[in-house]
């Protein structure tokens, strides 16, 4: 920079001058074919020029870092590569943003508004903490990446029981970021000053992990947290013969599947699938839209679509290029009349995802039956994503059917996916509930790995 002249000087300090024209919180809603997402954006700038962050929060997607954010002449362009995601907008007055939203060839007009989206959340904890609390970096030496976290433990020395905690679907930090909650902040707060060791991390991709989240498969995240095993393991202030997992939603698949390769000592599975994952998700959509109004019937003729889709996915395990080419043509030759093109290529976009096709392939009975280790399965009664009676019920079953009578399941009546206390269980409260999760789990928790680790 000493070298530059003070005409480039000048210049640097004019577009960063501009730049702060749309610096800050911005939000808008995505319509498209009768439905509507939230979507928002944090702008904010750096030593090199504007940087963002993406977000949906009803999807899990939080804080997604665009690949690069411009503004000139009042044009806001932001690109998000990772996710084939474009916005092209120009700034209309201080606090409105007119644009286009494209992504994989779908453009849809994306007004974007002013906000702030700071959020009220008591439970959130707040420094200095009264614990050790470390920066780590583990590797994965499989898919040869750095994977980047936070350990915490209740003091510096001595040696420590210690859970690891696994995220659910969609692209997650270390504190499981959704709608201004960080659930995993909060639990690996409140179990180290219980005394229990909490390792929290960001998936691939995400935050200062490495990797491609988009790329990677179920048994890739499986890799990533048994190489966080593998890690802890090996550390001194953590007790080798107690370390745990805790997962939540799509984390209560890849728990299990870590426990049946490594020595794992206690399984925490909140709100994860026991039954089959086409099952599930048609159970999801049909929970979700009887939220929305509809009757059974209703219901049934919308599910019909899907059910006979998933039905054809079940018969093939082909995957990337030649899994589009088929889906592409099961959906053409069967619904070409009832659904639009550019819909029936959203389908396929969205089912072909390796994430989406690892859920509805996804079959608990294949790996449920081989867990050994001490579980508690929670889940709540106004769940409408992951429904606690048919998944508890069912995970309970294909433990024991191993030989494993060390399984407990509660589900609380009146909580959410999310764990909070809620009206309807529908994703469109998460955001308004403070709670971030209700006490009565924390506890629960609590009181049973203080009694399992004895």
């Amino acid at each position: 920079m000493k070298t530059y002249s003070i005409t480039f000087i000048a210049l640097f300090m004019s577009l960063f001058g501009f730049g702060q024209a749309v610096v800050g919180d911005w939000s808008g809603k995505l319509t498209y074919a009768g439905t509507s997402v939230n979507v928002n954006f944090k702008v904010y700038q750096t030593e090199k020029g504007l940087a963002s962050m993406f977000s949906v929060p009803l999807q899990g997607l939080s804080d997604f870092k665009s690949t690069s954010t411009t503004y000139k002449d009042s044009l806001f362009f932001v690109d998000l590569k990772p996710l084939g995601i474009q916005y092209r907008g120009r700034l209309a007055g201080n606090d409105t943003i007119l644009g286009n939203f494209n992504q994989n060839g779908l453009s849809i007009e994306l007004t974007l508004s002013r906000t702030d989206l700071t959020k009220n959340r008591p439970q959130e904890p707040r420094p200095p903490f009264n614990y050790y609390v470390e920066e780590v970096v583990f590797r994965n030496k499989k898919d040869s990446i750095n994977l980047a976290g936070t350990l915490t433990l209740p003091k510096k020395e001595g040696q420590y029981p210690l859970v690891i905690l696994i995220s659910g679907s969609g692209p997650q930090d270390r504190n499981s970021f959704i709608l201004g909650h960080k659930p995993f902040l909060l639990l690996a707060h409140e179990l180290t000053q219980s005394g229990i060791g909490v390792l929290r991390f960001d998936e691939r991709g995400i935050g200062e992990s490495e990797g491609k989240f988009q790329d990677a498969e179920l048994d890739d995240f499986v890799n990533d947290v048994a190489s966080a095993f593998d890690f802890l393991k090996a550390r001194q202030d953590v007790d080798s013969k107690k370390i745990g997992l805790l997962g939540h939603s799509m984390g209560g698949i890849i728990a299990p599947r870590v426990a049946i390769k490594k020595d794992i000592s206690f399984l925490v599975l909140l709100a994860a699938p026991g039954i089959d994952g086409d099952k599930m998700m048609l159970q999801q959509r049909a929970d979700l839209l009887k939220l929305r109004g509809l009757s059974d019937a209703q219901i049934e003729q919308s599910n019909e679509i899907f059910e006979k889709t998933y039905e054809f996915i079940r018969k093939t395990n082909s995957g990337g290029d030649q899994f589009k080419n088929e889906l592409s043509q099961f959906l053409t030759d069967n619904y070409s009349d009832m659904i639009m093109e550019k819909q029936l290529s959203m389908m396929v976009e969205q089912i072909s995802s390796k994430e989406i096709l690892g859920l509805l392939r996804n079959r608990p009975s294949t790996y449920l039956s081989m867990v050994q280790c001490p579980v508690l399965a929670i889940g709540g009664s106004k769940d409408v994503q992951v429904s606690s009676e048919e998944n508890l019920a069912a995970i309970e079953a294909e433990i024991k059917k191993g030989g494993n009578a060390k399984v407990e399941i509660k589900e609380f009546e009146n909580l959410n996916h999310l764990f909070q206390e809620s009206e309807t269980g529908d994703s469109t409260e998460y955001e308004l509930i403070e709670q971030t999760i209700s006490p009565k789990v924390l506890n629960y928790i609590k009181e049973w790995l203080n009694k399992t680790l004895e």
